[in-house]
């Protein structure tokens, strides 16, 4: 039999350190994973803090995984009173909307227009739908938006962004 062909090859030194890199990267990625299937193997009573010396990091057990998926994908058209009930604890009653001393911050001013102007005015508040009339208060936000200040102000309460540009009225 005939000696198989030998080549000689001839590698850089860059072709080292990239190879040197991938195993660096392949030890580190086995040993993340080796130390995950460690902690999802343990049954874990609540959350555990992976390093004792940093609290804001915590481990959520693999057994409620599960339950945390299901959270996200919450359909309360298929929810019994009683769990609407669980969620709307859990979730609270924070409000959106600005204090009614933020909203006092807003200086409403009167709407004037003379005869001509009033009948082709055809601005109108966004939020009820009804055209702006002579010596009505209105309210400028920031963003220059107007809104009569009956309106602005229920809206503001509730959510503290503009109707319009949903810019942040104190942002």
């Amino acid at each position: 039999m005939a000696a198989p062909n030998t080549y000689a090859v001839h590698l850089s030194s860059e072709t080292h350190k990239i190879e040197a890199w991938c195993e660096s990267d392949e030890a580190l990625a086995k040993q993340l994973q080796e130390e995950e299937d460690s902690l999802a193997t343990r049954e874990f009573a609540g959350s555990v803090s992976l390093e004792p010396s940093s609290p804001a990091v915590e481990y959520r057990p693999a057994n409620n995984a599960a339950q945390v998926a299901t959270e996200d994908n919450v359909d309360p058209d298929n929810m019994s009173y009683e769990q609407l009930q669980a969620i709307g604890e859990e979730v609270g009653t924070q409000s959106r909307g600005l204090s009614d001393d933020l909203i006092s911050y807003l200086e409403p001013f009167r709407n004037k227009c003379n005869f001509f102007s009033c009948k082709k005015n055809t601005d109108e508040c966004v939020i009820c739908k009804s055209n702006y009339k002579s010596l009505q208060k209105l309210i400028r936000l920031p963003c220059s938006h107007c809104y009569h200040a009956g309106c602005i102000t229920r809206w503001l309460k509730i959510n503290k962004a503009c109707p319009v540009c949903n810019e942040e009225v104190f942002g």
